[in-house]
């Protein structure tokens, strides 16, 4: 063996270790992608929704859940809406908080009641009561959307010390501000679509009212782009569910808001009005509507702001470029908007 090479290898391994010192190493990340292997560029799966079920009273009671941190519980609308189509809108608020979606007995993959007249307003509170036991938590943060919004309020008024927050989004107080929407719609149908109009008035000549089916058709596929800013080029909404029981249960539906729900309000929300008794809330709350929402319009977000205790400092916001669904039309002004409202 030539007695030189020991002493170049060495040389050459010393070589090396000052190269390796002098310049930046080079990772798997840092080369172009075509290096790459193409499973590297895959976005990542989300994460799945843990659907739980438990037993009540009234039978079992479902809900969805995602994320860690403070709890978020989120009543969804309808009357008679799961809340399924809510996952996607509410799943980037779930990287700081547990995001706990409720559906209510009667809707969803919640059971069913066999006597429609026992859905009300007060049942469905209970409902939000035997989560937070069951969760066992001594507060919560409480958002309601829509008809939920209904709950929240219902329930932060007879359980004032057990929210920590609450929002109120895109909702109404009452009976009163039902029959309002209600008139805005219909005015709107008879002005801008009289064809459908006609018909609608043919059936109810017939003694169909319009709980009936088809009067349901017929006000839905009216009714459906004025839930929209943009009502010529409606955002994607999120997929439906595969499963039946998401659909909005119309028996739910129709108990709550009578036979005749897009004439008159009816059934066990008639006289229901929470405004005179929202002084009672102690949670920090955030209201919010759409500027073009005909649901729940910033006039009566202002109502129920005014109703609210002052000493509360509440707040509230309408999102310029949406209608009913902010979270959906305006996704990141909303994402902010709630977020900051929660660290308070």
């Amino acid at each position: 063996m030539n007695a030189k090479r020991p002493v170049l290898i060495a040389a050459l391994l010393g070589l090396t270790l000052v190269l390796a010192t002098q310049f930046p190493q080079v990772l798997a990340t840092d080369l172009s992608p075509q290096a790459l292997p193409s499973t590297a560029q895959a976005p990542q799966a989300e994460a799945p929704w843990a659907e739980v079920r438990f037993r009540t009273d009234d039978g079992m009671l479902a809900y969805t859940s995602l994320g860690q941190g403070p709890v978020l519980v989120v009543v969804p609308g309808g009357p008679g809406g799961s809340g399924h189509s809510l996952r996607q809108a509410f799943r980037p608020l779930a990287q700081h908080h547990t995001v706990v979606i409720l559906d209510n007995i009667g809707r969803g993959r919640s059971s069913r009641l066999s006597e429609p007249e026992r859905y009300t307003l007060a049942r469905d509170v209970q409902d939000l009561e035997r989560l937070r036991l069951h969760l066992g938590l001594k507060t919560m943060a409480l958002y309601g959307h829509s008809y939920g919004g209904l709950v929240a309020q219902a329930y932060a008024v007879q359980h004032p010390q057990a929210l920590d927050h609450l929002i109120l989004g895109n909702t109404l107080h009452g009976a009163r501000s039902w029959q309002e929407q209600i008139n805005f719609f219909n005015d709107w149908l008879r002005r801008q679509d009289p064809e459908r109009w006609q018909t609608l008035m043919e059936l109810r000549e017939q003694g169909k009212l319009s709980g009936s089916p088809e009067a349901q058709e017929l006000f839905g596929e009216a009714i459906k782009p004025l839930y929209w800013a943009n009502r010529a080029s409606p955002p994607l909404k999120s997929a439906p569910s595969a499963n039946p029981n998401d659909q909005l249960n119309l028996q739910v539906y129709l108990a709550m808001l009578g036979p005749d729900p897009e004439w008159r309000v009816g059934g066990t929300l008639r006289d229901v009005e929470l405004l005179p008794r929202l002084k009672a809330v102690a949670a920090p709350t955030l209201l919010l509507t759409g500027r073009f929402d005909p649901v729940a319009p910033p006039s009566v977000m202002n109502e129920m702001q005014r109703a609210l205790n002052p000493a509360l400092l509440s707040q509230a916001q309408v999102f310029e470029h949406s209608a009913h669904r902010p979270f959906t039309e305006e996704p990141q002004a909303w994402l902010q908007t709630v977020s900051q409202f929660l660290e308070r």
